[in-house]
């Protein structure tokens, strides 16, 4: 979706002056620095470690930071378009059985000076299909027949599939994909190494320090060997929490780009500073909430419960209150499988529009009967729901109190249930099945293909812990994964999104907001809504 950019005029300059003397920089010692080759970039969050490959490096915070580093084999432009990355062109493919062909380029070259090699290409097979590793995601690798599978030159690898794979692509394609250097790291514990940072490069910047709890140094990688290498000699990536502070160092002149979770109050302070662009468009990022099927009230015998849950929320009122002042082209989202920005996306959640009424009359009809306190109960259950969200985002507890008042409205009632995001992820959403939760907000970031998320949805997937199961939605999405027919993929996996739709095992909000903002002395910054981040393109940045 289209967002916003926008350019400060020279009428604050003197308001601007005001505050830089007061503890910031003057735009000449700013242009200084850049003409120096520094460039310090403000960031919302600092990663755990730096290996994008295991389970504790599966975060966003790490895969933005490692791509500039670490090339994969593809990279995903704004458009969620493959761009042969460490490749020399499309790779060649034939059928029965699937096998894939890929030919690096012959000048890729590890900042080390050691020529990137097919070799490499296998030893990121080994490592990802290694069960000793806490390999974060192993999709796709394990449908590589290792045995058949071949190095046929030093820049050629044959890769053979047990079956036609269709995300073939999304292999290679993001930081938990990269390809790793065997010189490097064979016969290294891979849950150990990497941890402080990144020891070789492939990409245009390489690592250099990492001062925990404020800041990353990156520099120019000058054994790089692509087209054009960053204008910048090194990148300090500064690590912000507090918005407010991110705000001041912008206006200070004391970063040069800020990139951040998108507030309200953030967007409308950025937009107000002089010398400063900026940039919000629909992300890949997908916000929805899941049902717990298996818990009382949101089961099988309930689906009117969710039914009515789904008509009593004003999708479009949210994303207008939410993400309407930062984006106002923002749409509610209507799918689980694809976003609005990808051009096989096909609304199916668009059945359930807003109707209180409908969803009172809903309850009424399947034998509920309200309390005294407005709340029904339906056989013996009393519409009373946990709602689980992260804590600590501004973003989402307003989202809360609002979906919250909805819910009051037609009858049901929700209490919150918060934990940090370590505690959300590794102890309470897995115990869903359990029942420890009854809905679960969450954001899951899209890639351009969407076989990493259909693991939510599938009765035996590795994340479908809502307890939901259809089997007609898991042939059609077995089908899908090995339809090489892109069209045809599409059309089977927009079918299971049309099941979901009347199923309800969740509910889809919207697409997140991707900020970004520059100042005015820096060129060649473009949000990506992809996982790449905003170091996507950094080998064209350069001073203005």
């Amino acid at each position: 979706m289209a967002g916003r950019r926008r350019r400060g005029t020279v009428a604050a300059l003197a308001g601007l002056m005001a505050v830089t003397a007061c503890g910031g920089l003057t735009s000449e010692g700013q242009e200084r620095r850049l003409e120096n080759g520094t460039l310090i970039v403000g960031l919302a969050q600092e990663p755990a470690i730096m290996n994008p490959w295991v389970s504790e490096g599966n975060l966003q915070a790490t895969h933005s930071l490692t791509l500039p580093v670490l090339y994969p084999l593809w990279r995903l432009g704004p458009d969620f378009e493959y761009e042969p990355l460490l490749l020399d062109g499309e790779p060649e493919t034939s059928e029965d059985p699937f096998t894939v062909t890929y030919r690096l380029k012959e000048e890729a070259t590890w900042s080390d000076g050691v020529p990137i090699t097919a070799e490499d290409i296998q030893f990121t097979l080994e490592t990802c299909l290694d069960e000793d590793f806490a390999i974060a995601v192993r999709a796709g690798c394990e449908m590589v027949d290792m045995e058949a599978s071949e190095i046929v030159d030093d820049k050629t690898y044959r890769m053979v599939f047990t079956e036609p794979y269709a995300p073939w692509r999304s292999l290679f394609s993001n930081a938990a994909g990269s390809i790793l250097p065997a010189h490097e790291l064979e016969g290294k514990d891979f849950d150990e190494v990497w941890d402080e940072g990144i020891t070789v490069a492939s990409g245009p910047l390489q690592f250099e320090s990492w001062s925990r709890g404020q800041q990353m140094t990156l520099t120019r990688n000058e054994n790089f060997w692509g087209e054009s290498t960053p204008g910048f000699e090194r990148l300090v990536l500064r690590f912000i929490e507090d918005s407010s502070v991110q705000v001041q160092a912008l206006r200070g002149r004391e970063i040069d780009m800020l990139s951040s979770q998108p507030q309200i109050d953030l967007v409308d302070q950025v937009g107000e500073l002089e010398g400063v662009e900026y940039e919000v468009v629909a992300g890949g990022v997908w916000e929805f909430f899941e049902f717990n099927h298996g818990v009382e009230g949101l089961g099988p015998d309930f689906g009117f419960v969710r039914e009515a849950i789904a008509m009593g929320i004003d999708r479009e009122r949210l994303v207008d209150t939410l993400i309407g002042p930062m984006n106002p082209d923002a749409v509610p989202l209507q799918s689980i499988v694809y976003v609005n920005s990808q051009p096989e996306y096909e609304p199916a959640f668009d059945q359930w529009d807003f109707d209180p009424d409908g969803a009172r009359q809903l309850l009424e009809e399947n034998g509920c009967t309200e309390g005294d306190d407005g709340i029904y109960s339906c056989d013996g259950v009393r519409l009373s729901f946990d709602y689980a969200y992260t804590s600590g985002s501004e973003l989402r507890e307003l989202q809360f109190v609002i979906i919250q008042a909805f819910m009051q409205d037609i009858g049901i009632e929700l209490s919150s249930q918060t934990q940090d995001a370590a505690s959300f992820f590794g102890d309470l959403w897995p115990s869903g099945e359990e029942g420890a939760w009854h809905l679960f907000n969450q954001a899951w970031l899209n890639t351009a293909d969407p076989n990493p998320a259909l693991g939510f949805w599938e009765c035996d997937g590795e994340m479908n812990f809502r307890s939901y199961c259809n089997e007609e939605v898991d042939e059609l999405i077995a089908a899908s994964r090995v339809e090489l027919d892109q069209d045809t993929r599409a059309d089977l996996l927009n079918e299971a999104n049309a099941l979901m739709a009347d199923d309800l095992p969740a509910l889809p909000l919207y697409q997140s907001p991707v900020f970004l903002a520059w100042t005015e002395q820096v060129q060649g910054p473009q949000t990506n809504p992809t996982d790449w981040g905003p170091f996507w393109n950094v080998e064209e940045w350069g001073p203005r």
